[in-house]
């Protein structure tokens, strides 16, 4: 139910004044070029915050939106780094935000999740759950769905914040949600889920023997995931139903991302995998030297994902290096990418901007 009174008020401040703002906008960009490989990319802004930024980004209408560990949802502009909002929770934001019918919704550590305006960060409404909510919501039809901690997938009215089914799993947490074809899809101890996005019924269920601990990534009416196992897998959305299995050496704690004819998988011993999405044949593996931390982006030939030492990119037709971006810091979210930058963030609490050079 909707979190009639709360203790604690989420307030819109402006974290930066004009001249820090320009200060720090300038010294981005007299950042010099970081690569190795093939090519490189050019640093086009930073934005620092007071706390690690763990999740990936939105970007949506020019401005790029984004949580940090200093218990904040930040607005800044995709094209300066400029700030344009920012948003006060009760404790530190994990949640990958959404950005649908003018509003941006995301959770917090403070059990709460929120729906602010788009434009200038105005409270529309809050939830109130058990525990934390690190989930990344997914938003469709009037409806936004997110797991809490608790093991719950919630079902919300995107407009007033109202609950309008849920589901709970009874052990573990479940992954972050995606929707797709009128369903809701997600991971748990248990395997992948499926359920009826309109009534919260389920749809079925696929059964692993190790758990499933991230978004599954859908595309082309195929669903692909791995397990904590090291099991890579690709199931009929509609059916459930096993198109292919393949395995990697360590487990496999990351989504994958999909990218034409390919999907690409990260391991946590730090290979890369790309695989034949039809049947689950091995293109190429890339080892890297500073792991996988993240999962993996694919965006404009290029495979991307978070390292303990930054941003690294792989060309997407050969997994040979293009870049690496270093903050020295684990970067443990994949990046946003949007008219030719890359927004992604890091533990050494800042936002990057990057521009990749071309071939």
């Amino acid at each position: 139910m909707l979190n009639a009174v709360v203790a604690l008020t989420a307030v819109l401040v402006c974290c930066s004044s004009p001249v820090a703002v320009r200060a720090q906008v300038a010294a981005a960009r007299e950042t010099s070029v970081v690569g190795s490989g093939a090519g490189a990319v050019v640093a086009a802004w930073s934005f620092k915050t007071g706390g690690s930024v763990y999740s990936s980004p939105a970007s949506a209408n020019g401005v790029v939106y984004f949580g940090s560990y200093d218990n904040k949802l930040y607005a800044v502009s995709a094209r300066d780094g400029r700030t344009l909002w920012s948003f006060k929770t009760g404790s530190r934001v994990l949640s990958r935000p959404a950005v649908a019918n003018g509003a941006v919704y995301f959770g917090s550590q403070d059990n709460r999740f929120y729906a602010v305006n788009a434009a200038d960060g105005r409270e529309r409404w809050k939830f109130k759950s058990d525990y934390a909510v690190n989930s990344s919501p997914a938003v469709s039809n009037g409806a936004v769905f997110f797991a809490g901690t608790n093991g719950i997938l919630y079902a919300l009215d995107a407009a007033t914040g109202q609950e309008r089914w849920r589901v709970s799993l009874g052990v573990g947490t479940p992954s972050s949600p995606v929707y797709a074809d009128g369903a809701v899809y997600f991971g748990s101890a248990r395997g992948l889920h499926a359920y009826d996005a309109a009534t919260g019924q389920g749809r079925w269920k696929y059964l692993t023997a190790h758990a499933v601990v991230s978004a599954p990534t859908y595309a082309d009416g195929a669903l692909y995931f791995g397990t904590l196992g090291g099991g890579l897998f690709a199931l009929d959305a509609a059916t459930g139903k096993e198109l292919w299995r393949a395995t990697a050496a360590t487990g496999v704690p990351f989504s994958a991302a999909a990218d034409g004819m390919t999907v690409y998988f990260g391991s946590l011993g730090g290979t890369v995998y790309a695989l034949d999405a039809r049947t689950g044949r091995e293109l190429w593996k890339f080892e890297s030297a500073a792991g996988v931390a993240s999962s993996i982006a694919a965006a404009d030939g290029l495979v991307l994902f978070g390292t303990t030492r930054g941003l690294q990119a792989l060309d997407a037709r050969t997994g040979q290096a293009r870049f690496e971006f270093v903050t020295n810091r684990t970067v443990s979210a994949p990046p946003a990418a949007s008219e030719g930058l890359l927004y992604f963030g890091s533990w050494d609490g800042t936002l990057y901007a990057v521009r990749p050079s071309p071939r």
